[in-house]
């Protein structure tokens, strides 16, 4: 059985992981964001399978759903990104194709 000692240092990497996931959206870093979220949600699934007391639940729940709006932000902001940022560049107005 995990120690309460390794759910708190999980706990607060998911934490951290989150706050760096919120920055990347920020910038936009699509990529970025996208890894660090698979990242949190590995975590958070060995978290899931640590919990042992109803606060720890909590947690795992807050974290959980912390992850999923953050998920949503990233899907937000990877639709609207556009794929070719270079083709879009390389267009001349008024050229025919």
């Amino acid at each position: 059985m995990a120690s309460v000692a390794e759910f708190i240092e999980l706990r607060e990497s998911i934490e951290a992981l989150a706050g760096q996931i919120t920055l990347s959206v920020k910038n936009k870093a699509v990529q970025d964001s996208k890894d660090r979220l698979e990242e949190a949600n590995r975590k958070l699934e060995t978290l899931k399978s640590m919990v042992a007391s109803d606060v720890q639940v909590i947690v795992a729940d807050r974290l959980s759903r912390q992850l999923t709006g953050l998920s949503a932000k990233v899907e937000t902001m990877a639709a609207k990104k556009p794929a070719r940022k270079t083709a879009a560049k390389k267009k001349e107005p008024g050229a025919t194709g």
